[in-house]
């Protein structure tokens, strides 16, 4: 089953912010899972067609891998009496299920063909007979993988079009089974070779507790920290990982395991912010997390100018932009106190620091950014914890930050930051003095935050 014509997507004008991006995961091949709402109707699913139009247009290689609609499952449990493995959280399908579970991956596919030509975009269905399977001892009908005919999607993805799979696979014998399209979509993803395994869920990724309450997400995260947040529960005994993200996080640890340098849990509609942005918006995995935090370099200056002025199209209500507007020269003045955050050698965080005349051992950090004003992001905190710890080193004993942006409010507090009751004549001037290019009505939101000493361990 195909849709749209044989030859290779037309590539369109690199978007400035994008091109990165783009240039970097060209001839890459993105596996991408959706399933529940992302495939529940017309628009989730042309939301994520959409984004997968955007990356093949770039050249990036992409298999999306459909699984069953939320309402559908409701449906297996009470029609069918279709129950998940206490142990292996798999779904226990019944032989007299399969004819339906296959009638709606028709049904799904048809509705993608159909979808992808609407849009313009090539793309081929392939046949569940590319998923070799046998049955899972204590699973009744739903089967593990024991092969795949890759060169069946490697020949869809070599003419520029999108290799659609679906749940299910087959016995020698010819016979349907239900295999799990998340398990499906790590497996292709391994086999492939792919750069990235995008698990499309509701929300953006997996939440923890934060240090001070509630929840926070957990940006990143490697194959060890993954494993123990499996063993992890909440106050009530439940799991720390919500039921639904529990398979998705087993594929992302055998997609990782297995050497897909990336793994992300995304939400579908948010699917291109993930992967072209510096920060991502949900939460990614990796085998060895590779982020660092070091003092800038004469060579840096480049690209933390160009990170700075990105930031400044983030504005009050009023247009003044959260982060101070610095020329070239200043940030090269700074250059000895900036710390910066990369990822893989890209940079997606910065901050300096500023001493204060006339008062010993204090410091002001400022042009706090993280790209996407993703400040109050797990990379923010591990940006801001890292600078404080350095700059403490250092002999300052005194740090303060000022702000207006609830974002950066946010990530000072989860540090250990607090508003003084009262404020030294110091900070006053200070506080005065970084009000003074708001707004009179934006000002009281101008706030100082304390980051006081941390107490020596005993």
């Amino acid at each position: 089953m195909s849709a749209g014509s044989d030859s290779v997507q037309a590539e369109l004008p690199l978007p400035a912010y994008y091109t990165p991006y783009y240039a970097q995961f060209r001839g890459q091949t993105f596996v991408i899972q959706a399933e529940d709402q992302a495939v529940d109707t017309t628009p989730s699913m042309l939301s994520v067609l959409e984004g997968i139009q955007d990356l093949l247009r770039h050249g990036i290689r992409v298999v999306l891998v459909f699984g069953k609609p939320g309402r559908f499952l409701e449906e297996l449990e009470t029609r069918y009496g279709v129950r998940r493995h206490p142990e292996t959280n798999r779904l226990v399908v019944p032989e007299n299920a399969l004819g339906r579970l296959a009638e709606e991956r028709e049904r799904i596919a048809r509705a993608l063909a159909s979808l992808s030509e609407t849009i313009g975009m090539a793309a081929t269905v392939l046949p569940c007979s590319v998923v070799r399977a046998e049955r899972r001892i204590g699973h009744q009908s739903t089967g593990v993988i024991t092969g795949l005919e890759l060169d069946a999607v490697r020949h869809v993805l070599d003419r520029g079009e999108l290799a659609v799979l679906g749940f299910g696979g087959q016995t020698e014998r010819g016979e349907f089974l239900h295999i799990p399209s998340v398990g499906l979509a790590a497996d292709l993803a391994v086999a492939l070779a792919a750069q990235k395994l995008l698990l499309l869920a509701q929300t953006d990724g997996i939440w923890v507790p934060g240090r001070k309450g509630g929840l926070q997400q957990l940006s990143f995260a490697d194959l060890e920290e993954l494993l123990c947040l499996l063993t992890r529960h909440r106050p009530d005994s439940s799991p720390l990982v919500p039921r639904e993200l529990i398979p998705k996080v087993h594929a992302a640890i055998r997609a990782v395991a297995g050497g897909v340098p990336q793994v992300h849990i995304v939400s579908y509609r948010r699917l291109l912010e993930e992967v072209l942005t510096r920060t991502g918006v949900g939460t990614m995995i990796e085998r060895l997390q590779s982020h660092h935090v070091e003092y800038a370099r004469p060579e840096d200056l480049d690209e933390i100018h160009r990170l700075h002025t990105e930031a400044l199209r983030y504005t009050t209500a009023g247009g003044t932009p959260f982060v101070k507007p610095l020329e070239r020269g200043e940030l090269e003045r700074l250059l000895p106190w900036t710390l910066l955050l990369t990822h893989r050698g890209v940079l997606i965080g910065k901050l300096h620091g500023q001493e204060v005349p006339g008062v010993p051992e204090a410091l002001c950090i400022g042009g706090f950014v993280v790209g996407e004003d993703h400040q109050d992001s797990q990379q923010g905190q591990l940006l801001l914890s890292e600078s404080l710890e350095r700059f403490r080193h250092r002999g300052y004993r005194q740090i303060v930050g000022i702000t207006a942006s609830p974002r950066a409010k946010r990530a000072f507090l989860r540090v250990g930051g607090r508003t003084p009751e009262e404020l030294s004549p110091w900070q006053n001037t200070l506080l005065r003095e970084a009000r003074k290019r708001y707004l009179p009505e934006e000002q009281p939101d101008v706030e100082l935050f304390l980051f006081d000493p941390e107490e020596p361990q005993k």
